[in-house]
């Protein structure tokens, strides 16, 4: 696998994306892009490998593991990039590279040279996505291999022997004979001591991920937290998040196919979150972008815009990282309609992008075909009530003066978009905030 990737964003990409409407080339532009980025951490892990000159058996390990990398991508080149690109992949990547290394680790502490195991566990994982066959013997830490993206197997020992071929998955503990048999898809086996990942209703790339360690940090959390099928806590039954999503793409298809043709193609993994008074909390991690850390909504409204808003913060996090929109240093704070405390312009930016999109959102949903009197009554004032928090720090960014030419362009498309949307008549703004409280998590 190659550890380089040039990458540009083509002319007139930058304004299309400001005005937050999906166009067809924006999903392979986004991929594109974080692809290029996780080469970049990738090949950021192999040199200080090589700088740390880690131990010899820890270094062969890592051969090993970056040769069945490499194998999973020569023989599906799209399946392994998919799984490369997984959200918590990018946290853990982080995590890696920032533990110390050998004696500069406190006691307990994770060491770089351990960490450097998790490679083996995201090479099994792109192997099995594309069908190669593999035996490897993976490190479990605290008893428990994560396969990235498909699931978890709970071991009870410190390393688990994996062999794979074309329609099947072995996984046993080191020190034992026996052990699980799982056959594709591995995300939806059901067996003593696996637990899938469970994909999203009506979409295979989509998980419910309340299993991975990194699936809500650069810190591993919940190692051995119980599974949420069968749970009652706040975060809800799987069946409960499996309604919600359905009905949020349902209501997206009738009100703006293009948005929902977004949400498919960007979200990849859905993390509960336990409930918190006030509405419902949801973030976006920048080094985990196509990840919706979320409270359960408790409607299909507010579903759709947690997946609507939290996508704007995935798509700004892959262009944040290719085509710096802003140099701002974030000593500089600025007040903003949506919260109390003053924010630094990346966040400013970050939350007007998402408020445009909920403004737009809104405003699709005024139009949408069986609306009654009432919800259209009330999706004009949403809209307004967006459109409006939008407008100030819009202008406050394209006057800042620390916009990069690529955040001028982004912005004026913002702007465009705005003025667009403009006063729907009638309308009156609501004087509430949306039941939906934004919480941005980087």
């Amino acid at each position: 696998m190659p550890v380089t990737a040039s990458f540009g964003v083509p002319a007139g990409a930058l304004a299309s994306l400001g005005a937050t409407r999906p166009s067809p080339g924006d999903a392979r532009l986004l991929a594109a892009g974080l692809h290029s980025r996780r080469l970049v951490l990738l090949k950021s892990l192999l040199a200080r490998a090589q700088r740390h000159a880690v131990p010899t058996p820890v270094r062969q390990r890592l051969e090993r593991h970056w040769q069945l990398l490499e194998r999973a991508e020569a023989s599906a080149p799209a399946a392994a990039r998919a799984a490369l690109a997984y959200p918590s992949v990018g946290n853990w990547l982080l995590h890696v590279l920032s533990v110390p290394a050998g004696d500069d680790a406190a006691p307990g502490e994770t060491r770089f040279e351990d960490a450097l195991g998790g490679l083996g566990a995201l090479a099994a994982a792109a192997a099995l996505s594309t069908g190669t066959g593999f035996r490897v013997t993976l490190p479990a830490p605290g008893g428990r291999l994560t396969l990235p993206g498909i699931g978890s197997y709970t071991a009870h020992d410190s390393c688990v022997r994996l062999v794979a071929g074309p329609r099947s998955l072995r996984l046993s503990p080191a020190h034992r004979r026996t052990g699980t048999v799982l056959r594709p898809p591995y995300a939806h086996a059901a067996v003593a001591d696996w637990h899938g990942l469970r994909p999203l209703p009506g979409t295979p790339a989509a998980m419910l991920d309340d299993l991975d360690p990194y699936r809500a940090g650069t810190r591993p959390v919940d190692r051995f937290a119980p599974p949420i099928t069968g749970s009652s806590t706040g975060g809800g039954r799987a069946r409960d998040w499996n309604a919600r999503w359905r009905a949020a793409l349902s209501l997206l298809e009738a009100a703006d196919p293009a948005r929902r043709s977004e949400v498919f193609a960007l979200v990849r993994s859905v993390v509960p979150l336990a409930r918190t008074p006030g509405g419902t909390s949801s973030g976006t991690l920048r080094s985990a972008p196509g990840c919706v850390l979320t409270e359960l909504p408790e409607n299909a409204e507010d579903m759709a815009a947690v997946l609507v808003h939290e996508v704007q913060h995935s798509k700004l996090a892959v262009l944040s990282d290719v085509a710096p929109l802003h140099h701002a240093n974030g000593a500089a704070l600025h007040g903003v309609p949506w919260r109390p405390d003053a924010r630094p312009l990346d966040a400013v930016l970050q939350g007007t992008y998402a408020h445009l999109a909920l403004a737009d959102l809104w405003h699709r949903l005024t139009h949408r075909a069986g609306a009654t009197p009432a919800a259209r009554a009330r999706a004009r004032a949403r809209c307004e009530d967006y459109r409006e928090q939008v407008a100030s720090p819009l202008a406050m960014l394209r006057e800042s003066g620390e916009l990069t030419r690529h955040g001028r362009e982004f912005a004026d498309g913002m702007a465009r978009h705005h003025a667009r949307l403009g006063r729907a008549p009638g309308a009156a703004a609501s004087g509430r905030p949306s039941s939906v409280t934004i919480r941005n998590l980087r």
